[in-house]
């Protein structure tokens, strides 16, 4: 009998343990994560920009939805563009709110309505799409797509995906920056998904959480940003109290610091680059448990 209860004392003290470092954070991590200032860079761009947007459904020809496109109402000039990857089982509706928010800051932002997309075939397709349309005299997006200025982000699977979209196809070549979310360990990869890392040749941004310790732990995310050549310029960002999931819906903790990387990146704001800068807001951020910038400085900070 007393086997029994000591049995049953130590699962119970186990279950305890499980749910105090792992589920009560996952539960209640938008409430205990350190909050981010209303003085602060990352706050600002976290807020809604100042264009209206209006959402554009691709379909086939057969009843099926293949693209969704957010843009501004006012489409005046060619704008910078967002080539998005979902995660397993996930589609546009998973980051609708997030989508919505980048194209406010004046973002065409494009997703596909496929949650296989770790090859990146996927995304290079919705890339050739949006060139074609670009070039299409009766397109509303005639014109209107900056070329030299297209960046991609992709959550989970979608975050190989983006890599393979920029490293394996020739179209890969209009990338000029790539941002994996939730960055799965090569071990977690089908074949035809692993990316390569020292096949990037543009700036490379990995986001991922303390609580996303099983499929996107810390040591694998940093060991992809140092197998870069050493001439790109990589970074590491870890999220105190973020798990896997954490980019869906409206972006989470990851939402102000992906809208400034992408402004900074493709648009060239320098306000919000002030955030990147050596020894930047992001350094001073408690709601970041790792920082580290490779290709221009090596440094961490835990």
């Amino acid at each position: 009998m007393w086997i029994l209860l000591l049995m049953l004392a130590i699962i119970f003290v186990v279950m305890l343990l499980l749910f105090s470092i792992v589920f009560l954070p996952l539960f209640l991590g938008r409430r205990i994560k350190s909050p981010v200032t209303k003085e602060s860079l990352e706050y600002f761009f976290s807020g809604e920009g100042e264009h209206i947007i209006k959402t554009h459904i691709i379909g086939d020809g057969e009843n099926k939805e293949s693209f969704i496109l957010y843009a501004p109402v006012d489409l005046e000039g060619a704008l910078p563009v967002i080539i998005w990857g979902n995660g397993t089982g996930a589609l546009p509706k998973n980051y609708d709110e997030l989508h919505r928010h980048l194209a406010t800051w004046g973002f065409i932002v494009m997703n596909t309505y496929n949650s296989e997309t770790g090859t990146g075939k996927p995304l290079k397709e919705a890339l050739c799409y949006l060139l074609e349309e670009n070039a299409n005299p009766d397109s509303i997006f005639y014109m209107h797509v900056d070329t030299q200025r297209i960046g991609c982000a992709g959550h989970s699977q979608g975050s190989t995906g983006v890599i393979n979209l920029h490293t394996n196809f020739m179209e890969g070549n209009y990338i000029k920056t790539v941002v994996s979310i939730a960055l799965p360990a090569l071990r977690w990869c089908d074949p035809e998904d692993v990316y390569v890392p020292e096949r990037i040749h543009v700036p490379f941004l990995v986001l991922t959480g303390t609580l996303d310790f099983i499929i996107s732990p810390f040591k694998r995310c940093l060991a992809a940003i140092n197998r870069l050549e050493t001439s790109v310029e990589g970074w590491f960002l870890e999220a105190r109290y973020c798990s896997h999931t954490e980019i869906q819906e409206e972006g989470g903790k990851y939402k102000g610091i992906l809208t400034a990387w992408f402004r900074y990146r493709l648009m060239d704001d320098n306000t919000a680059g002030e955030i990147f800068k050596e020894q930047g807001e992001i350094y001073k951020n408690a709601g970041w448990r790792r920082v580290y910038r490779r290709g221009v400085c090596d440094n961490i900070r835990h």
